[in-house]
């Protein structure tokens, strides 16, 4: 699939008159600058090259913003405007979803999801080519399109609040809002980890995102009553609703980054430029066990649970009620020592939804619980 060549193609289309009308299309770029810069310090030992261009990636993280040649569509998804997002049912890959709703409703809607696949095709095989002139471009766009498609509002039809009396919300969210406060956010470091199925994360991602659209909207009336002109005590009474929500959210769109790029590099061969030296085995095996918090939380539909092995081990990781009552096995294999994620859609082991609650992720290695649980907060 070469997004480029579709974009020729459809440059003649009556549709493309909806596109150039949709949403603003990028995070504030100092937040796309932070999140590039920050994604470089996740990365695994084997990617310590990526320290020497982290200006470079920081600095051109904004790129595809100014490129006329990229569409708009490229940087966000519509993906309320498909039931079958919310019933679980919209394809992942790019030929089933075109086969399903057709170009025209494809580019309407926005094919970020899609774009981060090609870009990060695009980056493994230069890597794989060892044309690393060519990779920190690639690379710096592949963060402008995984932060967008971070950004709550680039998922959803009302992403200027056009549909709900908050007009105007989406620049004020993600510009005016977050560029005073990126220097105050306390992130935790999390690992970068290798996705079996790049589209499939990206898509789980999306999922556990979407729900911070009502949530920023609610945040907006809220603060517009206290404020209506919009001034300082308007922003800051934006951030006390959504500081919590925006720093988890840019933290995952810093971890995700990382994992899109590690995930490129693997998928190369894990290679490395002229001049470097391969560490051994190129991943470092993490020091300990650990189960880190998930994220979002509290959520709903969906969570992502991460964890870190230390070496080979038997892993059962499970979720139980408040009662200990057992809800769903999401792991039972053994796994070599890395850091890992897995994503949890709410649903029991017979893939019913579960009600709203607290439940709790218990890790156990080599039949022994290895580390405290984590508790997660479904809401509905």
């Amino acid at each position: 699939m070469d997004f480029r060549k579709i974009k020729y193609c459809l440059m003649a289309l009556p549709v493309l008159l909806m596109v150039l009308q949709a949403q603003d299309s990028k995070w504030g770029w100092d937040a796309h600058r932070f999140i590039n810069d920050a994604a470089v310090d996740y990365l695994p030992a084997g990617m310590s090259f990526f320290q020497e261009h982290q200006s470079y990636l920081s600095e051109h993280a904004p790129d595809p913003d100014r490129d006329d040649n990229i569409p708009k569509y490229y940087h966000y998804i519509d993906i309320d405007d498909y039931d079958e997002f919310f019933t679980g049912d919209l394809p992942a890959q790019w030929d089933s979803a075109l086969a399903l709703f057709g170009y025209s409703r494809l580019i309407k809607n926005g094919t970020v999801p899609w774009v981060v696949e090609e870009w990060a095709d695009s980056l493994t095989a230069l890597m794989a080519r060892g044309e690393w002139g060519e990779v920190w471009q690639i690379a710096a766009e592949l963060g402008h399109f995984v932060a967008d498609s971070h950004q709550a509002l680039h998922l959803t039809l009302n992403y200027n609040g056009q549909y709900s009396g908050n007009n105007g919300i989406h620049s004020r969210y993600e510009t005016q809002m977050i560029n005073p406060r990126l220097s105050e956010l306390v992130l935790q470091r999390e690992p970068a980890v290798y996705w079996e199925s790049l589209i499939d994360s990206v898509f789980d991602y999306i999922e556990a995102i979407y729900p911070v659209v009502d949530m920023i909207m609610a945040a907006d009336d809220l603060a517009s009553q206290i404020d209506p002109d919009y001034g300082s005590t308007y922003y800051n009474a934006l951030w006390s609703e959504l500081d919590s929500v925006t720093t988890m959210t840019i933290q995952r769109a810093i971890a995700d980054l990382a994992s899109v790029w590690r995930t490129a590099w693997e998928n190369a061969g894990r290679p490395t430029p002229p001049g470097y030296t391969a560490i051994a085995g190129n991943i470092e095996s993490p020091p300990a066990f650990e189960l880190f918090p998930n994220f979002p939380n509290p959520f709903n539909p969906a969570t992502t649970i991460r964890y870190q092995l230390a070496k080979s081990s038997l892993v059962r990781l499970s979720v139980y009620d408040l009662t200990g009552r057992a809800i769903v096995q999401l792991i039972d294999e053994v796994q070599a020592p890395d850091f890992y994620q897995v994503f949890w859609n709410g649903t029991d082991q017979h893939g019913y939804p579960v009600s709203a609650g607290i439940y709790i992720a218990r890790l156990y290695i080599d039949e022994t619980r290895t580390t405290d649980c984590v508790k997660m907060v479904l809401i509905k």
